[in-house]
């Protein structure tokens, strides 16, 4: 099963390049699944005032929808957002504790099982981006969430 990530800020389009991509591959007559990102289930506060359990629920239950998906034998997953994203946001809050070093560790060795990873990013700096009632509005705080996803997938061996 190929496993392929689109990653990136809120807001950069990276729903509507998992369903191109889903489109593609449905018309090359592959069995795809889209993952739709996890966030918006959350039970916890998201965006600027995310917490600790935020992220953890995040992480763990975008794991388990890619097992989920793995065990029903599609022959690609696309996933709208991974375990590394989450991390980025709970970065962007200057964590200290030992269990954000330890939930990094996990979420960036789920990375490796990723068979293409792609970037998303807005046009520009100043960019407007559509607004919905979970999605945070501030093109400043996404600017600074961009600029953290661009340290770690720097950080992903090649």
């Amino acid at each position: 099963m190929k496993r392929i990530v689109v990653t990136g800020t809120h807001g950069a389009g990276k729903t509507t390049l998992c369903y191109l991509l889903a489109a593609y591959f449905k018309q090359q007559q592959h069995n795809v699944k889209v993952l739709n990102e996890t966030a918006r289930q959350c039970p916890f506060p998201i965006n600027e005032v995310a917490n600790n359990n935020t992220e953890l629920w995040i992480v763990h239950s975008q794991i388990v929808k890619e097992l989920d998906a793995e065990a029903q034998h599609y022959d690609a997953i696309i996933t709208d957002r991974c375990p590394m994203d989450p991390l980025v946001y709970w970065a962007e809050r200057n964590p200290t504790c030992e269990e954000f070093y330890e939930l990094e560790k996990t979420a960036m060795k789920w990375m490796e099982k990723y068979d293409a990873i792609f970037l998303v990013e807005p046009s520009s700096d100043t960019d407007s981006f559509a607004v919905d009632a979970v999605r945070a509005t501030s093109i400043q705080y996404r600017n600074r969430i961009r600029d953290i996803f661009r340290v770690y997938v720097n950080k992903l061996p090649d």
